[in-house]
């Protein structure tokens, strides 16, 4: 009887430290649930992405947060390896954010559903530790306006299924080739150039969009036309790395845009709201003349951005016209746009992509300050 009584204590003792050691499992797994519209879920989200030492892996349907991208930005200074994948449909609309993503060399990847479908997902893992999903897309409208979800965990189990369908998707991208950052970016880093010594007008060949194939020596030998492609605007090089002549590279690519001898004026008494011409006839007229024209006109800066996402977008006013002018400036001009403040007088140049529509503003791409007074 003693040896039975002695066993039956010890039998006890052991289930409580199988349950206690569970209790503890299960508790470590800790789940926060948060709602919108009150201010929690995007804050949240910023605050792990503060925290985050190693990896941010993204896959959302619509990315338009800026504080969110500033966020990411910061983190991707301080040397977080970041992904992000997003619905192939938002590549076209040119959200200010997923420019500023561009623009700022993320591996950003916009990749389609199946058969025609959506990639629908929306989850962020942190460090391969923290899962936030649910239905908040990351949008200034679903923080403000909507009624959405959002459960932080740390299971391990449940965010190894989801890093596991993460890799699943990028692996897929990458095999489907879904559309990434500019090809001229993939191919080449500058770094890995050595110094040019000559580039000759005569060798600079046509190619898609505002892309083109630019041939080189290098130590006096010719490089190969395949190893160098680069956006003509203003990424032929950066200037101090590849040790080419300022006014020699201007003028390369000032020789390649397609510049309107017309003022400002003259253009807005053609387009504008005092014009008589209906619309059918502006429209054929744009298409004809002036779409993806380069103009080169002076204004007064009333608006620009101010945050690490639109800082490349300005407001021009001209003088005795209804209609402004938006500019938006590429990568390399962010230096020279930082400098600027509202009330300078600027001349500028840029590319006519569209006619004022709702936001009662034409606008030019790949701007460039020739003055600013």
């Amino acid at each position: 009887m003693r040896k039975i009584d002695s066993i039956i204590p010890l039998r006890s003792l052991c289930i409580c430290v199988f349950i206690t050691l569970l209790a503890t499992s299960i508790l470590h797994a800790k789940t926060n649930v948060f709602f919108s519209p009150r201010g929690l879920i995007r804050d949240t989200i910023i605050k792990t992405i503060n925290s985050s030492e190693k990896s941010i892996d993204v896959a959302v349907l619509i990315f338009t947060t800026g504080e969110i991208a500033e966020a990411l930005y910061e983190a991707k200074e301080r040397g977080v390896k970041i992904r992000i994948l997003i619905d192939q449909r938002q590549q076209k609309k040119r959200y200010p954010v997923l420019e500023f993503l561009k623009e700022e060399g993320f591996d950003l990847q916009f990749l389609k559903g199946n058969v025609g479908g959506f990639m629908n997902h929306t989850f962020a893992i942190f460090d391969a530790k923290l899962l936030v999903t649910g239905s908040y897309n990351w949008t200034e409208y679903a923080e403000k306006f909507n009624y959405e979800n959002a459960i932080f965990i740390d299971e391990p189990d449940v965010v190894k299924k989801f890093q596991e369908e993460f890799e699943s998707l990028y692996n897929k991208s990458v095999a489907k080739k879904a559309s990434r950052l500019a090809e001229s970016e993939l191919d080449a880093p500058l770094s890995k150039i050595e110094a040019v010594t000559e580039l000759d007008k005569k060798e600079v060949l046509s190619g898609f969009d505002d892309v083109r194939i630019i041939k080189v020596k290098r130590g006096g030998k010719p490089v190969r036309k395949d190893k160098i492609t680069t956006p003509i605007t203003e990424k032929i090089v950066q200037e101090k790395e590849m040790g080419i002549e300022k006014e020699q590279v201007k003028s390369v690519k000032e020789s390649l845009k397609d510049f309107l001898d017309i003022s400002f004026n003259d253009f807005d008494n053609i387009f504008g709201k005092k014009s008589k011409l209906k619309n059918a006839e502006k429209k054929r007229k744009w298409k004809d003349k002036f779409e993806e024209k380069y103009v080169r006109w002076t204004g007064k800066i009333i608006q620009k951005g101010i945050a690490v996402y639109d800082w490349n977008r300005i407001i021009v006013d001209h003088e005795e016209a209804d209609t402004n002018v938006q500019l938006r400036f590429d990568w390399t001009k962010r230096k020279t746009v930082m400098r600027l403040n509202v009330g300078d007088v600027i001349t500028y140049t840029g590319k006519l992509v569209s006619l004022q529509g709702f936001s009662s503003s034409y606008k030019l791409d790949y701007a460039d300050v020739l003055k600013t007074e």
